[in-house]
């Protein structure tokens, strides 16, 4: 009876060190499972990160954007810095288009610079019969200048086509140039 306690206690060890294995295994892969999909979460958040580290934000690229359509004025013949966009503005002056849209269509970066390719929509503003001077004025064709001047709107929403030029300043993109693609 003694041998046959001896192997009862035995196989009790055995079957509790078996189970115990297990479900230390189990218990040690679940959390390990639970450790890497934190892990490649903050991998993704980085990569995320560092690409737009790599390039101007949108809603950046958008503000930039706005800003230049909104340096779009009517000059008044008696201006004397009607071809000075950074100028103060002068009171007489008035925004020549409504900004409606933005989209980016292309962006391609390099370690210093960003160029972006984006699509601004916009409507012309009642006119003043006044020159239109600043921002998208080169966008503007001459036959829409001259009816805007004679105090015609053109009629329906427009499309412009423009390549910003950004450079990084430290962490932060900076505008520095709006041209035509």
């Amino acid at each position: 009876m003694h041998i046959s306690r001896v192997i009862v206690i035995f196989l009790a060890l055995v079957i509790t060190a078996s189970c115990s294995e297990k479900s230390g295994v189990t218990t040690e892969a679940k959390p390990s499972l639970d450790v890497a999909t934190p892990k490649e979460e903050r991998a993704n958040e980085s990569e995320a990160q560092e690409e737009s580290a790599q390039q101007p934000p949108e809603d950046e690229i958008a503000e930039d954007c706005v800003a230049f359509l909104r340096s779009t004025k009517t000059v008044p013949a008696h201006s004397a810095n009607g071809d000075c966009p950074q100028c103060p503005v002068n009171p007489e002056e008035k925004e020549v288009l409504k900004f409606d849209a933005i989209q980016v269509d292309r962006v391609t970066r390099s370690e210093s610079t960003c160029e972006v390719h984006v699509t601004v929509h916009a409507t012309f503003n009642p006119s003043t019969r006044e020159s239109i001077a600043g921002g998208l004025t080169a966008w503007i064709s001459p036959e829409q200048r001259a009816k805007y001047l004679q105090g015609e709107i053109p009629s329906g929403p427009q499309v412009y086509k423009v390549k910003v030029i950004y450079k990084r300043s430290g962490k932060r993109w900076r505008a520095v140039e709006f041209d035509r693609p």
